[in-house]
């Protein structure tokens, strides 16, 4: 599954150096070969708020495209960045969804191949998706409080592997290159 999201990014990025995706390719080919479970949580999680990480109970809101509201509350992970997330008043989450419930081919979601979502490969995240494109934004003060109160838990935070797979995941989604008709309709006529 890794060795296909490498691919994916590769083509997408084609000045990734040659030596870094082989470095890359190298690594998860040790996983493979190794034949052990590779694992991308901590075997604890941090005790603060880190970006990554999986909280449960969280209420997440959406809107049709009747401008009807619902919402729904899952597992979220923290998206804003861990000095943002003990700074910020404001930091952002997205839901993990569970597979079963979005449509398309499980093995291209499985592989990270779909722009939006993140495929976590761990075993205790292995039946859901995280849909980077429902982005909610929270008060960090009632995150904080609602874990206080035990109202919200934290579930897991990512050791490195998953942390990088996660920061390629979100570079893919929010800042790959557009395509070329875009990029030409961009260009600043008046110089």
């Amino acid at each position: 599954m890794l060795t296909d999201f490498v691919k994916f990014v590769e083509e997408l990025f084609p000045s990734i150096s040659p030596y870094t995706r082989e470095e890359v390719k190298r690594s998860i080919r040790q996983f493979e070969t190794l034949g052990r479970h590779t694992k991308f949580c901590l075997a604890q999680p941090f005790e603060f708020l880190s970006q990554g990480d999986i909280i449960a109970n969280i209420p997440f809101v959406r809107f049709n495209e009747k401008g009807e509201q619902s919402t729904m509350t899952a597992m979220g992970m923290l998206i804003s960045n861990t000095c943002d997330a003990e700074n910020d008043e404001s930091i952002m989450f997205a839901p993990l969804v569970p597979i079963s419930k979005i449509k398309g081919d499980t093995h291209a979601m499985k592989s990270n191949l779909n722009y939006r979502l993140l495929y976590i490969p761990d075993a205790n995240l292995d039946d859901y998706i995280i849909d980077l494109s429902l982005v909610n934004s929270y008060s960090r003060k009632l995150i904080e409080g609602g874990m206080k109160a035990g109202k919200i838990q934290k579930f897991s935070s990512l050791n490195k592997l998953g942390y990088y797979l996660f920061l390629s995941k979100l570079t893919v989604h929010m800042m790959r290159p557009e395509d070329s008709g875009v990029q030409s309709m961009r260009t600043d006529i008046a110089g």
